[in-house]
């Protein structure tokens, strides 16, 4: 499991910087620091999954792993709305399944220390 963990993660931080990367050149105003936040919060999501799993499996560490990736999957869905893009159903799809995968190893791991 954690070696799927590893791979979706990997996956999910090549896609923000994809996201910043179309952010260039930067023209300085709101909507391109907001893009490029939004790139970095991706990316923040993947290293907290990474961070989980080398954490020894601890459940609290897990725990925030999955809700992070329940929230962000949510925030993709949201944004079909306003975005019908292929990139988009992929965050959704990609965070869902590690939302699975973390929730399936949370479930399995035993050790409760914080």
């Amino acid at each position: 499991m954690n070696m799927i963990i590893r791979i979706l993660a990997a996956l999910v931080i090549f896609l923000g910087v994809i996201h910043i990367s179309f952010a260039f050149p930067i023209r300085l105003n709101t909507d391109t620091l907001w893009f490029i936040g939004s790139g970095f919060a991706i990316i923040y999501a993947g290293l907290i999954n990474l961070a989980a799993i080398n954490n020894t499996g601890i459940k609290s560490s897990l725990l925030i792993a999955f809700i992070s990736n329940l929230i962000t999957a949510i925030l993709f869905a949201l944004s079909l709305y306003i975005l019908n893009e292929p990139q988009v159903y992929f965050g959704s799809g990609i965070f869902l399944l590690l939302a699975g995968c973390v929730a399936a190893k949370l479930l399995a791991t035993k050790k409760t220390s914080v």
